[in-house]
This record gives structure tokens, sequence and C-alpha cells, in this order.
């Protein structure tokens, strides 16, 4: 829109006609050309400042103090405490990425290192979701900093993963898929192209507080004698979010597997039992 313009050309007296018509044009011409100028400074006010990258991004952190470091149904720390923390970055575009750490012993007490007490892992992947369920695919790396003991396998390992969620009234369920694709993993050679399953389920118990939470996962070894080391274990987990305290909460839990206990005994020590712990963690 236009505020009112008056424009008045006056000529002097003997003004050829060529140079009237020039400049006449001149100013027809500087008049359309105004046009879209002040069109687009009305239309300014209706454009928002483009959207920061920190505001597509949220950010959480976690810690815990545990009784025993239990990972897919075996101890990580001769069935000792663990302090572990982790930190994550989630895009609104579903991108995500983060980091967790916890002490262990399983590396230097199975012979596989010469000097390691720390698990780093790093992961990345993609969340979205698809109509009802919610799915999730990445990458997952875990990392044991320090020296191999020379001669055995790697205790790296790289998996990629697959996973599909569900909230139902009263509870959620989740089934996960993990495929090794490094050499080695955790001290066993050629395992490329090993599995692993789970089924978790959480349901919480009205406005308690109170969540009881259950498991199921299947370990499947690939690579040359690596088959007899295969297992399944299962775990039943109940936390209570501390009503003083947000984002705090304590449980306690109780995991077995079916391991063989002739391959899973390590310095005298059967890695598979079962096990009753407890934990106190808290969410950022």
């Amino acid at each position: 829109m236009y505020a009112g313009i008056s424009v008045s050309i006056v000529f002097k007296k003997g003004e050829s006609s060529m140079n009237k018509k020039l400049i006449k044009a001149a100013i027809v011409g500087a008049l359309v050309s105004v046009a879209p100028i002040s069109f687009a400074a009305d239309e300014v006010e209706d454009i928002k400042a483009p959207t920061s990258i920190l505001d597509e991004l949220s950010f959480s952190a976690n810690v815990g103090l545990y009784s025993d470091y239990i990972f897919r149904g075996y101890t990580q720390t001769k069935h000792e405490p663990a302090i572990q923390g982790g930190f994550d970055v989630e895009h609104s575009s579903g991108l995500y990425m983060g980091t967790w750490a916890s002490n262990v012993k399983w590396t230097t007490e199975g012979g596989y290192m010469d000097d390691n007490d720390l698990e780093i892992d790093v992961y990345g992947g993609f969340a979205f979701s698809a109509g009802p369920v919610d799915l999730d695919v990445g990458v997952l790396q875990f990392l044991y900093p320090g020296e191999n003991t020379l001669g055995a396998a790697e205790a790296d390992a790289t998996e990629l993963y697959a996973g599909i969620s569900h909230d139902f009234d009263f509870a959620s369920a989740s089934v996960y898929y993990y495929h090794v694709v490094s050499t080695d993993a955790w001290g066993f050679s050629d395992a490329k192209g090993s599995e692993y399953w789970s089924l978790d389920v959480d349901v919480p118990i009205g406005e308690t507080g109170l969540t009881l939470s259950g498991h199921v996962g299947d370990q499947q070894f690939d690579g040359a004698g690596n088959s007899a080391s295969d297992y399944t274990d299962w775990k039943a987990n109940l936390d209570y979010a501390l009503p003083f305290a947000e984002g705090y909460s304590i449980g306690a839990f109780y995991t077995d597997t079916d391991m063989d206990k002739s391959t899973w005994t390590v310095n005298g020590e059967f890695l598979g039992e079962d096990v009753f712990g407890g934990y106190l963690s808290a969410g950022f």
C-alpha cells in the first residue's frame, strides 16, 4: 500500500517536446521502481528472525551409583560398585549423539588388557515416529582405553542397532536389535556378526512414583568356537522417583542368566550368576 504521493511537473517555456517526453518517462520509471520497494517494506514486518541452532537442541545428563555394573546379564565390575554417568544432545529433527562411562574390572581380570578400569561408550543415531510406534536407529562404540594384552582379542566393540517402541495405556514396551560390525568384541575374536535381542517393558504403578520393569535378552556370538558362550539373560527392576528431589530415583533389581558356568568362569568367579542389587540415579 502506498501513502498519497502528489507529483507536479512544470516545464519551462520553450522546453523541447523531446525533453518533456524524456523527463516524463524518467519520473514514471522512478515511481514504478518505488512500488516493489514500498511493498517489500510492508512485508518485512511479517518476517521472523531465523531460529538459532541452539533453540533446536536439547541437552540432558545422567549419573548413578550402582552396587554392581550388570551389562546384558553379567557383571562388569566383579560384583563391586560402579559410578556411571552420561551426556546427550538431541536435535529437534530426531538426530542425537551422546557419551556414557563407567568403571569396569573384567578387562584386566579376564586378561584382555594390561591396565584398564574404564569403559567409555560413544553413540549417535536418529529417532522418529512412524504412526503409533517410535523407531530408533544408530551406531554404538564401546571403548576401553589402555593397552591390550599381547595376543588377546580386542575389548573394544562396535554395534549397529535398531529399535521399535510403543506407549500403551498402562505400560511402554521396546524391542531392540544389536549387530556387531567390528572384527573383535569384548575379548571375543572374529565376533563380527554377533547379535543381541532385547525386550523391555516398563509399568508405572499408579501415582506412587514406582515403576516396575522387566527385561529379557538373547546373546548369540558369531565366530569359530564363540557359540559356546551364547546365553539368555533376564532382569526385574523396581524404580522409585523421589518426590522431594526432581529427577532423582532409587531402585532395586534382580538379574540372572543361563550362561554355561565352565565358559563364563574367570579366575574362579562365575560372571553370570544371579545378582540382587540397588542404585541411586539422577537425570538432568
